[in-house]
Protein backbone atom coordinates (compact mmCIF):
# COMPACT_ATOMS: atom_id res chain seq x y z
CA UNK A 1 0.00 0.00 0.00
CA UNK A 2 1.00 3.61 -0.71
CA UNK A 3 2.04 5.62 2.06
CA UNK A 4 1.60 9.64 2.09
CA UNK A 5 3.58 12.03 4.31
CA UNK A 6 1.01 13.11 6.99
CA UNK A 7 2.59 16.37 7.16
CA UNK A 8 1.39 16.78 3.23
CA UNK A 9 -2.69 17.13 4.67
CA UNK A 10 -4.68 17.94 7.05
CA UNK A 11 -4.61 15.87 10.55
CA UNK A 12 -8.65 15.86 10.74
CA UNK A 13 -9.55 12.35 9.64
CA UNK A 14 -13.24 12.14 8.10
CA UNK A 15 -15.66 9.11 8.22
CA UNK A 16 -14.92 6.52 5.08
CA UNK A 17 -16.22 3.39 4.03
CA UNK A 18 -14.88 0.72 6.21
CA UNK A 19 -14.91 2.48 9.81
CA UNK A 20 -16.68 1.13 12.03
CA UNK A 21 -19.08 2.88 14.10
CA UNK A 22 -20.46 1.62 17.15
CA UNK A 23 -19.34 -2.05 16.12
CA UNK A 24 -20.61 -1.92 12.62
CA UNK A 25 -18.86 -1.04 9.20
CA UNK A 26 -19.41 1.57 7.31
CA UNK A 27 -20.58 0.88 3.70
CA UNK A 28 -20.60 4.12 2.36
CA UNK A 29 -23.05 7.29 2.01
CA UNK A 30 -25.74 8.93 0.37
CA UNK A 31 -27.97 11.59 -0.32
CA UNK A 32 -31.52 12.66 -0.07
CA UNK A 33 -32.88 16.10 -1.49
CA UNK A 34 -33.53 18.75 1.05
CA UNK A 35 -36.04 20.10 -1.27
CA UNK A 36 -36.66 22.16 -4.79
CA UNK A 37 -34.34 25.37 -3.78
CA UNK A 38 -33.46 24.56 -0.98
CA UNK A 39 -29.40 24.49 -0.91
CA UNK A 40 -28.12 21.01 0.68
CA UNK A 41 -25.34 21.01 3.28
CA UNK A 42 -24.03 17.92 4.92
CA UNK A 43 -26.99 17.24 6.84
CA UNK A 44 -28.35 15.97 3.82
CA UNK A 45 -26.33 12.91 3.24
CA UNK A 46 -26.94 9.89 5.07
CA UNK A 47 -24.40 7.22 6.66
CA UNK A 48 -24.72 3.63 5.34
CA UNK A 49 -23.89 -0.05 7.04
CA UNK A 50 -23.32 -2.93 5.89
CA UNK A 51 -26.66 -4.96 5.42
CA UNK A 52 -28.57 -1.65 4.02
CA UNK A 53 -28.14 -3.23 0.63
CA UNK A 54 -31.91 -4.05 0.76
CA UNK A 55 -33.27 -1.22 1.73
CA UNK A 56 -35.42 1.15 -1.08
CA UNK A 57 -33.76 4.30 0.41
CA UNK A 58 -31.50 6.14 2.39
CA UNK A 59 -31.67 5.69 6.10
CA UNK A 60 -31.99 8.51 8.17
CA UNK A 61 -28.89 8.50 9.85
CA UNK A 62 -26.20 11.62 9.47
CA UNK A 63 -22.82 11.04 8.47
CA UNK A 64 -20.40 12.23 11.29
CA UNK A 65 -17.82 14.77 10.24
CA UNK A 66 -14.79 13.27 11.52
CA UNK A 67 -13.89 9.71 12.64
CA UNK A 68 -13.62 10.43 15.84
CA UNK A 69 -15.18 8.23 18.38
CA UNK A 70 -15.24 5.44 15.77
CA UNK A 71 -12.63 3.25 14.55
CA UNK A 72 -10.76 3.84 11.51
CA UNK A 73 -10.42 0.56 9.61
CA UNK A 74 -9.97 2.23 6.06
CA UNK A 75 -6.55 3.21 4.60
CA UNK A 76 -7.44 7.16 3.03
CA UNK A 77 -6.93 6.76 -0.21
CA UNK A 78 -5.05 6.11 -2.49
CA UNK A 79 -3.41 4.91 0.36
CA UNK A 80 -5.94 1.61 -0.87
CA UNK A 81 -3.46 0.85 -3.21
CA UNK A 82 -0.16 -1.37 -4.45
CA UNK A 83 2.32 1.61 -5.02
CA UNK A 84 2.72 0.34 -8.55
CA UNK A 85 -0.44 1.80 -9.29
CA UNK A 86 0.21 5.29 -8.05
CA UNK A 87 2.59 6.68 -10.04
CA UNK A 88 5.28 10.31 -9.88
CA UNK A 89 3.78 12.33 -12.53
CA UNK A 90 7.27 12.61 -13.83
CA UNK A 91 7.56 9.24 -14.14
CA UNK A 92 4.81 9.41 -17.02
CA UNK A 93 5.83 12.28 -18.42
CA UNK A 94 7.59 15.29 -16.87
CA UNK A 95 5.05 17.90 -18.39
CA UNK A 96 1.78 16.57 -16.69
CA UNK A 97 2.23 18.65 -13.74
CA UNK A 98 3.18 21.87 -15.74
CA UNK A 99 -0.13 20.93 -17.78
CA UNK A 100 -2.39 20.33 -14.86
CA UNK A 101 -1.34 23.62 -13.29
CA UNK A 102 -1.41 25.24 -16.19
CA UNK A 103 -4.91 23.98 -16.84
CA UNK A 104 -6.18 25.21 -13.12
CA UNK A 105 -4.98 28.62 -13.46
CA UNK A 106 -6.18 28.99 -17.70
CA UNK A 107 -7.33 32.28 -17.49
CA UNK A 108 -11.04 32.44 -19.14
CA UNK A 109 -11.82 29.20 -18.27
CA UNK A 110 -15.42 29.35 -15.65
CA UNK A 111 -13.71 26.87 -13.16
CA UNK A 112 -10.12 29.06 -12.82
CA UNK A 113 -11.24 31.72 -9.86
CA UNK A 114 -12.25 28.67 -7.72
CA UNK A 115 -10.63 25.75 -8.45
CA UNK A 116 -7.46 26.20 -6.21
CA UNK A 117 -9.29 27.30 -3.84
CA UNK A 118 -11.58 24.12 -4.10
CA UNK A 119 -8.96 22.19 -3.90
CA UNK A 120 -7.68 24.01 -0.98
CA UNK A 121 -10.49 23.70 1.19
CA UNK A 122 -11.49 19.96 0.45
CA UNK A 123 -7.95 18.82 1.76
CA UNK A 124 -8.21 20.65 4.90
CA UNK A 125 -11.10 18.78 5.82
CA UNK A 126 -9.11 15.72 5.43
CA UNK A 127 -10.86 14.30 2.15
CA UNK A 128 -9.43 13.91 -1.06
CA UNK A 129 -10.03 15.23 -4.18
CA UNK A 130 -8.48 14.60 -7.92
CA UNK A 131 -8.77 15.67 -11.61
CA UNK A 132 -10.97 12.39 -12.55
CA UNK A 133 -12.61 11.10 -15.81
CA UNK A 134 -11.96 13.03 -19.39
CA UNK A 135 -9.85 15.71 -17.63
CA UNK A 136 -7.42 13.28 -16.11
CA UNK A 137 -7.02 11.16 -19.17
CA UNK A 138 -6.58 14.46 -21.45
CA UNK A 139 -4.01 15.77 -18.99
CA UNK A 140 -1.84 12.63 -19.08
CA UNK A 141 -2.10 11.95 -22.82
CA UNK A 142 -0.67 15.67 -23.59
CA UNK A 143 -3.43 17.41 -24.29
CA UNK A 144 -3.47 21.02 -24.18
CA UNK A 145 -4.88 22.91 -21.66
CA UNK A 146 -6.47 25.30 -23.86
CA UNK A 147 -8.04 21.87 -25.65
CA UNK A 148 -9.27 20.45 -22.35
CA UNK A 149 -13.24 21.00 -22.01
CA UNK A 150 -14.33 20.23 -19.04
CA UNK A 151 -13.47 20.06 -15.49
CA UNK A 152 -14.14 16.71 -14.37
CA UNK A 153 -13.09 15.78 -10.17
CA UNK A 154 -14.10 12.88 -7.85
CA UNK A 155 -13.35 12.79 -4.52
CA UNK A 156 -14.29 10.93 -1.03
CA UNK A 157 -16.52 13.56 0.06
CA UNK A 158 -20.15 12.80 -0.11
CA UNK A 159 -22.39 15.12 -1.89
CA UNK A 160 -23.85 17.17 1.16
CA UNK A 161 -20.45 17.36 2.42
CA UNK A 162 -19.09 18.56 -0.73
CA UNK A 163 -21.31 21.21 -1.64
CA UNK A 164 -20.79 23.13 1.71
CA UNK A 165 -17.09 23.42 0.99
CA UNK A 166 -17.54 24.33 -2.60
CA UNK A 167 -20.55 26.96 -1.11
CA UNK A 168 -17.68 28.22 1.23
CA UNK A 169 -14.70 28.57 -1.69
CA UNK A 170 -17.67 30.10 -3.78
CA UNK A 171 -17.85 32.89 -0.74
CA UNK A 172 -14.22 33.16 -0.74
CA UNK A 173 -13.55 34.10 -4.65
CA UNK A 174 -16.89 36.72 -4.21
CA UNK A 175 -19.07 34.22 -6.39
CA UNK A 176 -21.70 33.38 -3.68
CA UNK A 177 -24.68 34.00 -6.32
CA UNK A 178 -23.46 31.05 -8.13
CA UNK A 179 -25.82 27.99 -7.49
CA UNK A 180 -24.80 24.49 -6.33
CA UNK A 181 -26.66 21.54 -8.27
CA UNK A 182 -26.42 17.85 -7.36
CA UNK A 183 -28.69 15.24 -9.42
CA UNK A 184 -30.30 12.88 -8.03
CA UNK A 185 -29.66 9.71 -9.65
CA UNK A 186 -26.22 10.06 -9.85
CA UNK A 187 -24.92 12.36 -7.41
CA UNK A 188 -22.65 14.44 -9.51
CA UNK A 189 -22.15 17.97 -7.75
CA UNK A 190 -22.12 21.31 -10.12
CA UNK A 191 -21.78 25.12 -9.49
CA UNK A 192 -23.52 26.94 -12.25
CA UNK A 193 -23.39 30.77 -12.76
CA UNK A 194 -26.59 32.76 -12.04
CA UNK A 195 -28.89 32.68 -15.43
CA UNK A 196 -26.78 30.22 -16.98
CA UNK A 197 -26.53 26.82 -17.73
CA UNK A 198 -22.83 25.85 -18.13
CA UNK A 199 -21.27 23.92 -15.39
CA UNK A 200 -18.16 25.14 -13.81
CA UNK A 201 -16.59 21.83 -12.95
CA UNK A 202 -18.43 18.29 -12.26
CA UNK A 203 -17.62 16.54 -9.32
CA UNK A 204 -18.95 12.76 -8.17
CA UNK A 205 -17.96 10.80 -5.20
CA UNK A 206 -16.22 7.36 -5.69
CA UNK A 207 -18.86 5.03 -6.52
CA UNK A 208 -20.56 2.21 -4.76
CA UNK A 209 -22.42 -0.35 -6.29
CA UNK A 210 -24.78 -2.76 -4.05
CA UNK A 211 -27.62 -0.71 -3.08
CA UNK A 212 -30.89 0.21 -4.19
CA UNK A 213 -30.14 3.66 -4.50
CA UNK A 214 -27.02 6.49 -5.47
CA UNK A 215 -24.40 5.74 -3.26
CA UNK A 216 -20.45 6.80 -2.54
CA UNK A 217 -17.80 5.08 -1.03
CA UNK A 218 -14.20 5.28 -0.19
CA UNK A 219 -12.60 2.86 -2.74
CA UNK A 220 -10.41 3.75 -5.88
CA UNK A 221 -10.33 0.31 -7.35
CA UNK A 222 -14.32 -0.03 -7.01
CA UNK A 223 -14.85 3.38 -8.78
CA UNK A 224 -13.13 2.28 -11.51
CA UNK A 225 -14.77 -0.47 -12.41
CA UNK A 226 -17.75 1.12 -12.97
CA UNK A 227 -16.26 3.67 -15.18
CA UNK A 228 -16.99 3.01 -18.94
CA UNK A 229 -13.59 2.50 -20.47
CA UNK A 230 -10.11 1.42 -18.90
CA UNK A 231 -8.43 4.48 -20.19
CA UNK A 232 -11.16 7.20 -18.48
CA UNK A 233 -10.24 5.23 -15.07
CA UNK A 234 -7.11 7.41 -14.60
CA UNK A 235 -7.25 10.32 -11.82
CA UNK A 236 -4.47 12.68 -10.79
CA UNK A 237 -3.02 13.89 -7.52
CA UNK A 238 -2.75 18.08 -8.10
CA UNK A 239 -1.50 18.43 -4.21
CA UNK A 240 1.22 15.14 -4.22
CA UNK A 241 1.45 15.19 -8.33
CA UNK A 242 0.99 11.81 -8.79
CA UNK A 243 -0.88 9.54 -11.52
CA UNK A 244 -3.38 6.76 -9.85
CA UNK A 245 -5.12 4.05 -12.12
CA UNK A 246 -6.93 2.26 -9.72
CA UNK A 247 -7.94 -0.67 -12.36
CA UNK A 248 -4.01 -1.36 -13.73
CA UNK A 249 -4.47 -0.65 -17.50
CA UNK A 250 -5.46 2.77 -17.48
CA UNK A 251 -2.42 4.11 -18.24
CA UNK A 252 -1.20 1.32 -20.69
CA UNK A 253 -4.38 1.29 -22.60
CA UNK A 254 -4.14 4.86 -23.09
CA UNK A 255 -0.85 5.63 -23.59
CA UNK A 256 0.19 2.13 -26.00
CA UNK A 257 0.84 2.43 -28.83
CA UNK A 258 -2.45 1.67 -29.93
CA UNK A 259 -5.25 3.37 -27.60
CA UNK A 260 -7.23 0.18 -26.69
CA UNK A 261 -11.51 0.64 -26.29
CA UNK A 262 -11.84 -1.72 -23.01
CA UNK A 263 -15.06 -1.48 -21.98
CA UNK A 264 -15.75 -2.22 -18.08
CA UNK A 265 -19.27 -2.67 -17.87
CA UNK A 266 -20.20 -6.24 -17.54
CA UNK A 267 -23.60 -6.72 -17.86
CA UNK A 268 -25.04 -3.02 -18.56
CA UNK A 269 -29.06 -2.72 -18.82
CA UNK A 270 -29.74 -1.53 -22.20
CA UNK A 271 -29.64 2.34 -21.47
CA UNK A 272 -26.44 1.72 -20.32
CA UNK A 273 -24.87 -0.22 -23.09
CA UNK A 274 -26.43 2.30 -25.62
CA UNK A 275 -24.55 5.20 -23.88
CA UNK A 276 -21.31 3.15 -23.88
CA UNK A 277 -21.33 2.48 -27.88
CA UNK A 278 -22.36 6.38 -28.07
CA UNK A 279 -19.53 7.41 -26.25
CA UNK A 280 -17.55 4.87 -28.17
CA UNK A 281 -17.95 6.69 -31.22
CA UNK A 282 -17.48 9.96 -29.16
CA UNK A 283 -13.83 9.23 -28.53
CA UNK A 284 -13.14 7.53 -31.92
CA UNK A 285 -13.79 9.89 -33.95
CA UNK A 286 -12.26 12.97 -31.78
CA UNK A 287 -9.15 11.22 -32.06
CA UNK A 288 -9.18 9.58 -35.22
CA UNK A 289 -6.34 11.15 -37.50
CA UNK A 290 -4.23 12.16 -34.14
CA UNK A 291 -4.13 8.92 -32.52
CA UNK A 292 -4.25 5.04 -33.55
CA UNK A 293 -7.07 2.86 -31.82
CA UNK A 294 -7.70 -0.59 -31.29
CA UNK A 295 -11.37 -1.62 -31.06
CA UNK A 296 -10.75 -5.30 -31.25
CA UNK A 297 -12.18 -5.29 -27.33
CA UNK A 298 -14.99 -2.70 -27.91
CA UNK A 299 -16.13 -5.30 -30.76
CA UNK A 300 -15.81 -8.09 -29.07
CA UNK A 301 -18.06 -6.36 -25.92
CA UNK A 302 -20.32 -5.40 -27.89
CA UNK A 303 -21.12 -9.02 -29.47
CA UNK A 304 -22.49 -9.86 -26.16
CA UNK A 305 -25.38 -7.43 -26.52
CA UNK A 306 -28.87 -8.59 -26.74
CA UNK A 307 -29.16 -8.16 -30.66
CA UNK A 308 -32.50 -6.61 -29.89
CA UNK A 309 -30.95 -3.84 -27.84
CA UNK A 310 -32.75 -1.19 -29.79
CA UNK A 311 -36.05 -2.00 -29.48
CA UNK A 312 -35.66 -2.51 -25.36
CA UNK A 313 -34.81 1.16 -25.46
CA UNK A 314 -37.95 3.26 -24.20
CA UNK A 315 -38.32 6.38 -26.34
CA UNK A 316 -37.89 8.90 -23.98
CA UNK A 317 -33.78 7.38 -23.53
CA UNK A 318 -33.61 7.25 -27.26
CA UNK A 319 -34.81 11.15 -27.27
CA UNK A 320 -31.77 11.64 -24.72
CA UNK A 321 -29.43 9.80 -27.10
CA UNK A 322 -29.76 11.35 -29.92
CA UNK A 323 -29.78 14.88 -27.80
CA UNK A 324 -26.31 13.33 -26.74
CA UNK A 325 -24.94 12.60 -29.84
CA UNK A 326 -26.17 16.10 -31.80
CA UNK A 327 -24.05 17.49 -28.78
CA UNK A 328 -21.21 15.64 -27.93
CA UNK A 329 -20.10 13.73 -31.35
CA UNK A 330 -18.14 16.49 -32.77
CA UNK A 331 -17.81 15.21 -36.63
CA UNK A 332 -19.94 15.51 -39.42
CA UNK A 333 -22.90 12.94 -40.10
CA UNK A 334 -21.11 11.30 -42.72
CA UNK A 335 -18.13 10.29 -40.83
CA UNK A 336 -20.63 9.16 -37.68
CA UNK A 337 -22.22 7.08 -40.34
CA UNK A 338 -18.74 5.57 -41.83
CA UNK A 339 -17.78 4.51 -38.39
CA UNK A 340 -21.47 2.86 -37.34
CA UNK A 341 -20.93 0.65 -40.52
CA UNK A 342 -17.58 -0.63 -39.27
CA UNK A 343 -19.79 -1.51 -35.74
CA UNK A 344 -21.48 -5.41 -35.57
CA UNK A 345 -24.84 -5.40 -34.60
CA UNK A 346 -27.00 -4.10 -32.30
CA UNK A 347 -24.40 -1.05 -32.14
CA UNK A 348 -24.34 -0.15 -35.96
CA UNK A 349 -28.36 -0.12 -36.01
CA UNK A 350 -28.61 1.91 -32.65
CA UNK A 351 -25.85 4.29 -34.10
CA UNK A 352 -27.71 4.50 -37.13
CA UNK A 353 -30.72 5.29 -35.06
CA UNK A 354 -28.97 8.12 -33.22
CA UNK A 355 -27.83 9.84 -36.36
CA UNK A 356 -30.84 9.94 -38.21
CA UNK A 357 -30.84 7.00 -39.90
CA UNK A 358 -32.21 3.66 -39.44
Amino acid sequence: MVDVPADRHSPVRPMLAGDIVEGRTVAGFAWVSPGVGVRTTHVDDRLLFEGDEALAAPPRRPVPQTVDGAAAGAPMPPADLPHALVRPAASVDPAIELRAGALLDLPGTPWQPVARALFAAVHGTGHRMWLAGGTARDIVAGVPGRDVRDLDLSGTVPAGRFTDIAYQSLRASQMSEYRMTVTPDSLVCAVVPPRSKVRLFEYRGLKRDGFRFPAVGSALAEDARQRDFTFNTLLYDVMDHVVLDPGGHGLDHLLGERRLFQPLATAPDAPGAAHLVLRAMKFALRWDGHRACDLTPLRTWIGTLPPDLCRRLPAKTVQKLRETCKRDVDAPAERQLAFAATMPQPARELLELLIGRG
